[in-house]
């Protein structure tokens, strides 16, 4: 039986970059995703082309996070130590890398910096970042964001770079050559990230449809009304506050490194027609910023049943009318709890501020200034679909099926205290009053029932502490005592 080997990491990304060789072609098919210009000829090159070959050996289920080796250069030599050492973790990857550039005189150093077109900020930042690390550990307190930094820094920094203008590579210090050194790995694993991620995941090239905005690429899902939908759109950067921070150290600044960034969205549009995005990042450039709204659709479409919006928390895929069972995976249980708890917070909120105090409606869910009611906000504290302008549900008080039936089609679940309580919301009257009164209506509308469901309300709920009656809910103040009472890890 013959066996195959297993394909390549460079390999995979020439097939994904739709490039003829894994030499040249992927070098500057890889440098043009991380938004550099492709590497000079000779020493440059060169090193890239390494770097590739000492990744090369990464096997194809090991996966790291997105900028994880660049992330990780940035802090050598203080590499952090895993123990028993792994071979495909990022430090001992970076290490390996760094072998690459450890050895270069500093004529080298010059060459392959000027080839890979780095920038003045890329050196600074390597020669100042160990230093402000270790001021601001000896502060406890993280480095702040380069804009915040103080103007002495801006002025060693400028200092140090007019030095770099003028000095001949054989006159660097010790912490300039270390300085270039550490910018050259830096950009080494940075290039390194983007192959082991091109190559982490087949590509899922879709047909994107470009006008004025930008692109746009749909991908129709069997049962969802809607079609997923990706955008990549160029996106405006402010200019960085360290003038010609982003221009070449050497060489001339056609050659450096893009400055625009491309932002990628992946979601779906509402029956109204509104796109509501659900996932998105910004990269560094539009092949980039493609890539990874192709591998978040994939990936969407690939489990369509279960995707649920992050913020509308609506099903992709919604459930049929009388189709859901409890063993579908997406199913989502909301017992009287979690309602009580977010009652308590909107209360909370409330009371903190009066004068903004202006009366809760149950219906309808949302108006058309796109204000809330109750039970709308109930629902979104709990992280749960609500009904919307536009859904057929959205004048439909609790009580009514159609507002069930709307849940069920996002597979949530109700149980029966929580169904009574949201129901009992209306009892107090129509229009907008105060959040005491809709809570006491609707928790006199639970204990109401009585029998066989008081049962099931201390399952829902947990058992009342000693002293306390269930009819002292009715009052929010001690509806909060005895939620923080029987918290899963208070005594009772």
């Amino acid at each position: 039986m013959s066996q195959h080997a297993s394909p390549s990491r460079a390999g995979l990304a020439t097939t994904a970059f739709g490039v003829s060789s894994t030499g040249r072609e992927l070098v500057a098919a890889v440098s043009a995703f991380c938004g550099f210009p492709a590497p000079g000829e000779g020493l440059a090159e060169r090193l890239v082309a390494e770097t590739f070959a000492a990744l090369d050996q990464v096997p194809l289920d090991v996966r790291l996070y997105v900028h994880d080796l660049q992330n990780t250069a940035e802090k050598w030599p203080a590499l952090p130590i895993t123990l028993p050492p792994t071979p495909w973790q990022a430090a001992t990857l970076v290490d390996d890398l760094a072998a690459l550039v450890t050895d270069l005189s500093v004529a080298e150093l010059r060459e392959a910096a000027e080839g890979l077109a780095l920038t003045r900020g890329d050196v600074a930042q390597a020669h100042d970042e160990p230093i402000l690390t270790q001021v601001w550990a000896a502060l406890d307190q993280p480095v702040p964001d380069v804009a915040a930094l103080p103007r002495d820094r801006r002025a060693r920094e400028a200092a140090l770079l007019q030095l770099f203008d003028h000095l001949n590579p054989r006159e660097w210090t010790t912490e300039q050559t270390g300085a270039v050194r550490k910018a050259l790995l830096i950009r080494l694993a940075g290039l390194g990230d983007a192959l082991l991620r091109v190559s982490a995941l087949p590509p899922a090239h879709l047909d994107w449809q470009g006008d004025s905005e930008g692109l746009t690429a749909l991908v129709p899902v069997p049962g969802a009304p809607q079609p997923l939908e990706a955008r990549v759109a160029a996106e405006a950067v402010e200019p960085h506050p360290f003038t010609s921070w982003d221009e070449p150290m050497w060489g001339s600044s056609e050659t450096g490194a893009s400055h625009d960034y491309w932002r990628w969205t992946v979601g779906w549009r509402c029956a109204g027609g509104v796109f509501h995005s659900d996932a998105g990042s910004t990269e560094a450039s539009e092949a980039a910023a493609r890539f990874g709204a192709e591998q978040t659709l994939a990936a969407y479409a690939a489990q369509a049943s279960t995707v649920r919006q992050r913020l509308r928390h609506r099903l992709l895929v919604p459930r049929q009318p009388g189709t859901l069972s409890m063993s579908d995976p997406a199913v989502l249980v909301l017992g009287l709890r979690p309602l009580l708890q977010a009652v308590c917070d909107e209360y909370r909120s409330e009371t903190s501020r009066p004068k903004d105090a202006t009366g809760w409606r149950v219906v309808p869910h949302q108006d058309e200034d796109k204000e809330c009611g109750l039970v709308t906000i109930l629902l979104d504290d709990c992280s749960l679909p609500h009904p919307e302008l536009g859904d057929p549900a959205n004048t439909a008080d609790p009580a009514d099926p159609a507002f069930e039936d709307f849940l069920h089609s996002h597979a949530v679940v109700l149980t029966p205290p929580a169904r009574t309580y949201l129901a009992g919301l209306s009892q107090a009257g129509p229009g907008e009053l105060p959040l005491h009164r809709r809570h006491e209506a609707a928790m006199r509308t639970v204990l109401a029932v009585g029998g066989e469901a008081a049962d099931l309300l201390a399952a829902d709920t947990g058992p009342l502490p000693d002293g306390m009656a269930w009819i002292d809910l009715l009052d929010v103040a001690a509806l909060e005592e005895f939620l923080t009472a029987t918290e899963p890890d208070q005594p009772r």
